[in-house]
C-alpha cells in the first residue's frame, strides 16, 4: 500500500508579518514560502529531519521530527511579536532574532 508521507505547515495571522514570506527550511534547505494565514504542504520521504521557518535574517528555533511512512505531521508557525511586543520589534530582530518566529508540532 503506498501512502502519502508529507507535512503540513500552517501559519498564524498576524499584522506585523502580514505582506512578509515565511521561509520553511526542512534539514537546513528551503523548501516552500507561506504568507500570512496560508497552509502549506510538503511532501518528504520518511525519517528523522529538521524543520525551521525564516524570514530575513531572523530563524527560528530549530525543531526536530520523525516520520513515519504514510504519517502526516501538521505544524504551526508565526510570530510570537503581537499587541505591546510590537513596540519591542528591533529588540526582537536585533538582539533575539531567533526569537522573532516559532515552529511547533500541533
Amino acid at each position: 500500500m503506498n501512502k502519502e508521507t508529507y507535512i503540513e505547515v500552517n501559519r498564524t495571522s498576524q499584522y506585523i508579518n502580514k505582506m512578509r514570506r515565511f521561509s520553511v527550511l526542512i534539514d537546513g534547505v528551503e523548501a516552500g514560502k507561506i504568507k500570512d494565514g496560508e497552509r502549506l504542504r510538503i511532501d518528504l520521504q520518511p525519517g528523522e529531519h529538521d524543520i525551521q521557518v525564516k524570514i530575513n535574517w531572523c530563524t527560528s528555533q530549530t525543531l526536530r521530527f520523525i516520520l513515519d511512512e504514510g504519517e502526516v505531521l501538521k505544524f504551526r508557525c508565526g510570530s510570537p511579536v503581537r499587541g505591546w511586543k510590537m513596540f519591542f520589534t528591533l529588540f526582537y530582530v536585533l538582539a533575539a532574532p531567533e526569537k522573532y518566529s516559532f515552529i511547533e508540532q500541533e
